[in-house]
Protein backbone atom coordinates (compact mmCIF):
# COMPACT_ATOMS: atom_id res chain seq x y z
CA UNK A 1 0.00 0.00 0.00
CA UNK A 2 2.54 2.20 1.18
CA UNK A 3 4.29 2.20 -2.08
CA UNK A 4 0.80 2.78 -3.90
CA UNK A 5 0.84 6.02 -1.42
CA UNK A 6 3.92 7.41 -3.67
CA UNK A 7 3.30 6.50 -6.94
CA UNK A 8 -0.22 8.52 -6.50
CA UNK A 9 1.56 11.45 -4.83
CA UNK A 10 3.84 11.78 -7.68
CA UNK A 11 1.34 11.44 -10.12
CA UNK A 12 -0.87 14.20 -9.04
CA UNK A 13 2.12 16.25 -8.07
CA UNK A 14 3.12 16.05 -12.34
CA UNK A 15 -0.42 15.91 -13.57
CA UNK A 16 -0.65 19.40 -13.82
CA UNK A 17 2.47 20.39 -15.88
CA UNK A 18 3.05 17.10 -17.78
CA UNK A 19 1.61 16.78 -21.38
CA UNK A 20 -0.86 14.05 -20.94
CA UNK A 21 0.41 10.33 -22.87
CA UNK A 22 -0.87 10.30 -26.33
CA UNK A 23 -2.37 7.30 -25.89
CA UNK A 24 -5.27 8.66 -23.78
CA UNK A 25 -8.66 10.70 -25.08
CA UNK A 26 -8.15 14.55 -24.97
CA UNK A 27 -11.45 16.22 -24.08
CA UNK A 28 -11.75 18.78 -26.66
CA UNK A 29 -14.48 21.38 -27.41
CA UNK A 30 -17.67 20.01 -28.97
CA UNK A 31 -17.54 16.36 -27.25
CA UNK A 32 -20.46 15.25 -25.90
CA UNK A 33 -21.12 12.83 -23.10
CA UNK A 34 -22.78 9.50 -24.48
CA UNK A 35 -25.28 7.45 -22.26
CA UNK A 36 -25.32 5.12 -20.51
CA UNK A 37 -21.89 4.06 -21.79
CA UNK A 38 -20.40 7.23 -19.77
CA UNK A 39 -21.52 6.35 -16.74
CA UNK A 40 -19.50 3.25 -16.75
CA UNK A 41 -15.79 3.20 -16.54
CA UNK A 42 -13.99 4.66 -19.75
CA UNK A 43 -10.40 3.59 -19.86
CA UNK A 44 -9.94 5.91 -22.63
CA UNK A 45 -9.50 8.87 -20.36
CA UNK A 46 -6.69 9.43 -18.16
CA UNK A 47 -8.21 10.58 -15.29
CA UNK A 48 -11.95 9.80 -13.96
CA UNK A 49 -14.16 10.24 -10.77
CA UNK A 50 -17.74 9.15 -9.51
CA UNK A 51 -18.83 11.38 -6.66
CA UNK A 52 -21.71 11.79 -4.23
CA UNK A 53 -22.10 13.94 -1.55
CA UNK A 54 -25.95 14.20 0.86
CA UNK A 55 -27.83 15.51 3.56
CA UNK A 56 -29.59 12.69 5.42
CA UNK A 57 -31.72 12.56 8.35
CA UNK A 58 -33.01 9.90 11.01
CA UNK A 59 -36.47 9.16 12.09
CA UNK A 60 -36.16 11.67 15.09
CA UNK A 61 -34.22 14.09 12.58
CA UNK A 62 -30.35 14.18 13.68
CA UNK A 63 -28.65 14.68 10.60
CA UNK A 64 -26.06 13.64 8.50
CA UNK A 65 -23.72 14.75 5.92
CA UNK A 66 -21.79 11.98 3.56
CA UNK A 67 -19.22 12.12 0.84
CA UNK A 68 -18.41 8.76 -1.22
CA UNK A 69 -16.16 9.25 -4.24
CA UNK A 70 -14.40 6.76 -6.46
CA UNK A 71 -11.30 7.85 -8.65
CA UNK A 72 -9.81 5.84 -11.36
CA UNK A 73 -6.29 7.04 -12.45
CA UNK A 74 -4.72 5.40 -15.69
CA UNK A 75 -0.98 4.88 -15.28
CA UNK A 76 -0.47 3.19 -18.44
CA UNK A 77 -2.23 1.18 -21.64
CA UNK A 78 -0.68 -2.01 -21.69
CA UNK A 79 -1.31 -5.94 -22.00
CA UNK A 80 0.13 -7.71 -19.04
CA UNK A 81 0.48 -12.19 -19.02
CA UNK A 82 0.58 -11.59 -15.48
CA UNK A 83 -2.61 -10.33 -12.83
CA UNK A 84 0.56 -7.91 -11.48
CA UNK A 85 0.60 -5.73 -13.74
CA UNK A 86 -0.66 -2.16 -13.32
CA UNK A 87 -2.97 -0.08 -15.71
CA UNK A 88 -4.48 1.65 -13.37
CA UNK A 89 -5.13 3.19 -9.62
CA UNK A 90 -8.57 2.96 -7.76
CA UNK A 91 -8.89 5.37 -5.16
CA UNK A 92 -12.09 5.62 -2.67
CA UNK A 93 -12.42 8.89 -0.52
CA UNK A 94 -15.40 7.95 2.40
CA UNK A 95 -16.78 10.39 4.75
CA UNK A 96 -19.66 11.25 7.40
CA UNK A 97 -20.12 14.25 9.25
CA UNK A 98 -21.98 13.48 12.65
CA UNK A 99 -24.42 17.17 12.77
CA UNK A 100 -25.81 16.19 16.08
CA UNK A 101 -22.61 14.90 17.76
CA UNK A 102 -20.49 17.80 16.13
CA UNK A 103 -18.20 15.17 14.62
CA UNK A 104 -16.07 14.01 10.94
CA UNK A 105 -15.49 10.56 10.28
CA UNK A 106 -13.13 9.85 6.97
CA UNK A 107 -11.57 7.52 5.44
CA UNK A 108 -9.14 6.53 1.86
CA UNK A 109 -8.37 3.68 0.07
CA UNK A 110 -6.33 2.98 -2.56
CA UNK A 111 -5.71 -0.19 -4.74
CA UNK A 112 -4.05 -1.44 -8.00
CA UNK A 113 -6.39 -4.11 -8.54
CA UNK A 114 -4.32 -6.86 -8.98
CA UNK A 115 -6.33 -9.30 -6.53
CA UNK A 116 -9.62 -7.64 -7.78
CA UNK A 117 -9.70 -5.82 -4.52
CA UNK A 118 -10.90 -3.04 -6.78
CA UNK A 119 -12.20 -2.66 -10.05
CA UNK A 120 -14.58 -1.13 -12.68
CA UNK A 121 -16.50 -2.21 -15.54
CA UNK A 122 -17.07 -0.95 -18.42
CA UNK A 123 -20.46 -2.58 -19.83
CA UNK A 124 -22.64 -1.61 -16.43
CA UNK A 125 -22.34 0.15 -13.50
CA UNK A 126 -20.15 -1.49 -10.91
CA UNK A 127 -17.46 -0.21 -9.33
CA UNK A 128 -15.49 -0.98 -6.36
CA UNK A 129 -12.04 -0.33 -4.23
CA UNK A 130 -12.49 -2.42 -0.99
CA UNK A 131 -15.12 -1.93 1.20
CA UNK A 132 -16.59 0.69 -0.69
CA UNK A 133 -19.00 -0.26 -3.72
CA UNK A 134 -21.08 1.62 -6.70
CA UNK A 135 -23.39 -0.39 -8.38
CA UNK A 136 -27.25 -0.49 -10.67
CA UNK A 137 -28.37 1.63 -13.41
CA UNK A 138 -28.56 5.21 -14.54
CA UNK A 139 -31.88 5.11 -13.08
CA UNK A 140 -31.31 3.27 -9.60
CA UNK A 141 -27.88 3.38 -7.94
CA UNK A 142 -26.64 1.74 -4.92
CA UNK A 143 -23.50 2.58 -2.75
CA UNK A 144 -21.99 0.73 0.26
CA UNK A 145 -18.65 2.00 2.02
CA UNK A 146 -17.67 0.95 5.57
CA UNK A 147 -14.43 0.60 7.50
CA UNK A 148 -13.29 0.08 11.54
CA UNK A 149 -16.02 3.02 12.99
CA UNK A 150 -18.49 4.13 10.35
CA UNK A 151 -20.36 2.84 7.50
CA UNK A 152 -23.35 3.61 4.65
CA UNK A 153 -25.58 1.58 2.46
CA UNK A 154 -27.92 3.48 0.51
CA UNK A 155 -30.02 3.92 -2.48
CA UNK A 156 -30.73 6.98 -4.81
CA UNK A 157 -33.19 7.70 -7.38
CA UNK A 158 -32.77 10.42 -9.62
CA UNK A 159 -36.15 12.86 -9.08
CA UNK A 160 -34.80 15.03 -12.15
CA UNK A 161 -33.00 14.28 -15.99
CA UNK A 162 -29.25 14.23 -15.89
CA UNK A 163 -27.68 17.78 -15.93
CA UNK A 164 -24.70 18.64 -18.82
CA UNK A 165 -22.33 21.16 -17.24
CA UNK A 166 -20.88 23.74 -19.79
CA UNK A 167 -21.34 23.61 -22.85
CA UNK A 168 -23.85 20.55 -23.41
CA UNK A 169 -21.17 18.58 -21.36
CA UNK A 170 -18.34 19.92 -22.15
CA UNK A 171 -16.74 21.46 -19.35
CA UNK A 172 -13.41 24.14 -19.66
CA UNK A 173 -11.19 24.03 -16.54
CA UNK A 174 -8.39 26.66 -17.81
CA UNK A 175 -8.07 30.01 -20.11
CA UNK A 176 -4.42 28.07 -20.51
CA UNK A 177 -6.02 25.56 -22.89
CA UNK A 178 -9.55 24.66 -24.28
CA UNK A 179 -7.67 20.73 -23.67
CA UNK A 180 -7.69 21.75 -19.69
CA UNK A 181 -11.09 20.17 -19.76
CA UNK A 182 -13.91 17.81 -18.68
CA UNK A 183 -17.19 15.54 -19.83
CA UNK A 184 -19.12 16.55 -16.50
CA UNK A 185 -22.68 15.71 -15.86
CA UNK A 186 -25.01 15.48 -12.83
CA UNK A 187 -27.76 14.31 -11.02
CA UNK A 188 -28.41 17.31 -8.42
CA UNK A 189 -31.77 15.70 -7.09
CA UNK A 190 -31.13 12.19 -5.59
CA UNK A 191 -33.88 10.63 -3.63
CA UNK A 192 -31.67 8.82 -0.61
CA UNK A 193 -32.72 6.31 1.73
CA UNK A 194 -30.89 3.42 3.22
CA UNK A 195 -28.69 3.19 6.67
CA UNK A 196 -25.78 5.14 8.23
CA UNK A 197 -23.76 2.89 11.12
CA UNK A 198 -21.47 4.84 13.82
CA UNK A 199 -20.04 2.63 15.73
CA UNK A 200 -22.77 0.07 16.72
CA UNK A 201 -25.50 2.29 16.63
CA UNK A 202 -27.57 2.29 13.43
CA UNK A 203 -29.67 5.03 12.07
CA UNK A 204 -32.27 4.83 9.26
CA UNK A 205 -32.19 7.42 7.18
CA UNK A 206 -33.58 9.30 4.00
CA UNK A 207 -32.82 12.39 2.14
CA UNK A 208 -30.81 13.78 -1.05
CA UNK A 209 -27.78 13.65 -2.85
CA UNK A 210 -26.26 14.67 -5.70
CA UNK A 211 -23.98 13.02 -8.27
CA UNK A 212 -21.20 14.18 -10.26
CA UNK A 213 -19.37 12.40 -13.18
CA UNK A 214 -16.16 13.49 -14.80
CA UNK A 215 -14.41 12.47 -17.36
CA UNK A 216 -10.62 14.17 -18.35
CA UNK A 217 -7.03 13.66 -19.47
CA UNK A 218 -5.65 16.42 -17.92
CA UNK A 219 -5.18 18.09 -14.22
CA UNK A 220 -4.93 21.56 -13.36
CA UNK A 221 -3.14 24.07 -15.57
CA UNK A 222 0.41 25.76 -14.70
CA UNK A 223 -1.60 29.13 -14.05
CA UNK A 224 -3.85 27.30 -11.58
CA UNK A 225 -3.55 26.69 -7.68
CA UNK A 226 -6.83 25.04 -7.34
CA UNK A 227 -10.68 25.02 -7.00
CA UNK A 228 -14.04 26.16 -4.67
CA UNK A 229 -16.97 24.01 -5.63
CA UNK A 230 -20.52 24.22 -4.54
CA UNK A 231 -23.43 21.69 -5.01
CA UNK A 232 -26.70 23.81 -3.50
CA UNK A 233 -29.90 21.89 -2.75
CA UNK A 234 -32.86 24.56 -2.14
CA UNK A 235 -35.51 23.24 -0.23
CA UNK A 236 -37.90 24.80 -3.22
CA UNK A 237 -36.80 22.28 -5.45
CA UNK A 238 -34.08 24.38 -7.09
CA UNK A 239 -30.14 23.32 -7.03
CA UNK A 240 -27.28 25.11 -8.08
CA UNK A 241 -23.33 24.02 -8.61
CA UNK A 242 -20.79 26.78 -8.93
CA UNK A 243 -16.74 26.32 -9.14
CA UNK A 244 -14.08 28.71 -8.67
CA UNK A 245 -11.00 28.21 -10.44
CA UNK A 246 -8.19 30.13 -8.41
CA UNK A 247 -5.19 30.95 -10.27
CA UNK A 248 -1.49 31.18 -8.66
CA UNK A 249 -1.56 35.03 -9.01
CA UNK A 250 -4.81 35.04 -6.59
CA UNK A 251 -7.27 36.14 -9.57
CA UNK A 252 -9.66 34.11 -9.98
CA UNK A 253 -9.95 31.83 -13.90
CA UNK A 254 -11.69 32.98 -16.54
CA UNK A 255 -13.67 29.49 -16.95
CA UNK A 256 -14.88 29.42 -13.61
CA UNK A 257 -18.83 28.22 -14.29
CA UNK A 258 -21.60 26.70 -12.72
CA UNK A 259 -25.14 25.66 -13.71
CA UNK A 260 -28.31 27.09 -12.27
CA UNK A 261 -31.14 23.77 -12.04
CA UNK A 262 -35.21 24.59 -11.52
CA UNK A 263 -37.23 23.29 -9.95
CA UNK A 264 -38.85 21.67 -13.21
CA UNK A 265 -35.48 20.08 -14.15
CA UNK A 266 -34.53 22.59 -16.85
CA UNK A 267 -31.02 24.54 -16.29
CA UNK A 268 -29.15 27.08 -17.56
CA UNK A 269 -25.06 27.69 -17.53
CA UNK A 270 -23.81 30.83 -15.82
CA UNK A 271 -20.84 32.34 -16.67
CA UNK A 272 -18.38 34.26 -13.84
CA UNK A 273 -20.48 37.54 -14.86
CA UNK A 274 -23.77 35.44 -13.37
CA UNK A 275 -22.99 34.98 -10.37
CA UNK A 276 -20.37 35.95 -6.72
CA UNK A 277 -18.97 34.55 -4.37
CA UNK A 278 -17.26 36.07 -1.31
CA UNK A 279 -16.17 34.12 1.65
CA UNK A 280 -16.89 35.77 4.95
CA UNK A 281 -14.85 34.18 7.60
CA UNK A 282 -12.11 32.10 8.14
CA UNK A 283 -11.12 28.45 9.68
CA UNK A 284 -7.97 27.23 9.85
CA UNK A 285 -6.97 22.88 10.12
CA UNK A 286 -5.43 21.66 13.60
CA UNK A 287 -4.58 19.14 11.30
CA UNK A 288 -2.73 20.27 8.70
CA UNK A 289 -2.32 24.23 9.43
CA UNK A 290 -4.37 25.33 6.22
CA UNK A 291 -6.32 28.15 6.74
CA UNK A 292 -9.71 27.85 4.11
CA UNK A 293 -12.77 30.46 3.90
CA UNK A 294 -15.22 28.98 6.07
CA UNK A 295 -18.59 31.48 5.25
CA UNK A 296 -20.08 32.74 2.15
CA UNK A 297 -22.38 34.92 0.79
CA UNK A 298 -23.53 33.86 -2.96
CA UNK A 299 -25.59 35.81 -5.39
CA UNK A 300 -27.58 34.82 -8.55
CA UNK A 301 -28.39 38.36 -9.31
CA UNK A 302 -30.71 37.24 -12.76
CA UNK A 303 -32.89 34.81 -10.52
CA UNK A 304 -32.69 37.59 -7.37
CA UNK A 305 -30.79 35.21 -4.79
CA UNK A 306 -28.85 35.75 -1.83
CA UNK A 307 -27.89 33.08 -0.21
CA UNK A 308 -25.53 32.66 2.82
CA UNK A 309 -23.63 29.53 3.43
CA UNK A 310 -22.50 28.02 7.29
CA UNK A 311 -20.99 25.14 7.84
CA UNK A 312 -22.66 22.87 10.43
CA UNK A 313 -19.40 21.05 11.25
CA UNK A 314 -16.28 23.89 11.19
CA UNK A 315 -13.52 21.03 10.97
CA UNK A 316 -14.42 19.08 8.16
CA UNK A 317 -10.95 18.45 6.45
CA UNK A 318 -9.97 15.32 4.48
CA UNK A 319 -6.38 14.43 4.65
CA UNK A 320 -5.20 11.98 2.07
CA UNK A 321 -2.00 10.98 2.32
CA UNK A 322 -2.62 7.70 1.80
CA UNK A 323 -4.25 7.80 -1.18
CA UNK A 324 -4.05 11.03 -3.42
CA UNK A 325 -1.53 12.79 -1.28
CA UNK A 326 -3.49 16.02 -0.53
CA UNK A 327 -5.79 17.11 1.65
CA UNK A 328 -8.90 19.10 1.42
CA UNK A 329 -12.04 20.82 3.37
CA UNK A 330 -15.23 18.95 2.01
CA UNK A 331 -18.28 19.38 4.14
CA UNK A 332 -21.72 19.72 4.50
CA UNK A 333 -23.55 23.28 4.94
CA UNK A 334 -26.26 25.14 5.92
CA UNK A 335 -28.31 27.63 3.26
CA UNK A 336 -29.98 30.56 4.63
CA UNK A 337 -31.08 33.83 3.10
CA UNK A 338 -33.07 34.25 0.02
CA UNK A 339 -33.85 30.35 0.06
CA UNK A 340 -33.01 27.99 2.67
CA UNK A 341 -31.00 24.57 2.14
CA UNK A 342 -28.42 22.04 2.51
CA UNK A 343 -24.78 22.78 0.23
CA UNK A 344 -21.65 20.61 -0.03
CA UNK A 345 -19.11 22.83 -0.28
CA UNK A 346 -15.09 21.29 -1.40
CA UNK A 347 -12.06 23.68 -1.35
CA UNK A 348 -8.76 22.45 -2.55
CA UNK A 349 -5.08 23.68 -2.76
CA UNK A 350 -5.00 25.82 0.52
Amino acid sequence: MRRWCVIMFLFFSLLPSSAPAGEYREVTPGMRPSFPADFYYQNNFRVQWWYFTGHLFDEKGREFGYELTFFVVGVQKRHYRSRFGVNAIYISHFAVSDVQGKKYYFSENADAGAFDFAGAKDDELSLWVGNNILEGTTGQMHIKASDGEKAIELTLIPQKPLVLNGEKGYSRKSEESPLFASLYFSYTDLQTTGIVKLGETLFKVEGKSWFDRELSTRGLSEIEKGWDWFSIQLDDGGEIMLYLLRKKNGTLDGYSSGTFVFRDGTYKHLSPADFTVAATGRYRSRRTGAGYPSRWEVTVPSENLTLKITPLIEDQEFVASHSTGNSYWEGTCRVEGGASGRAYVEMTGY
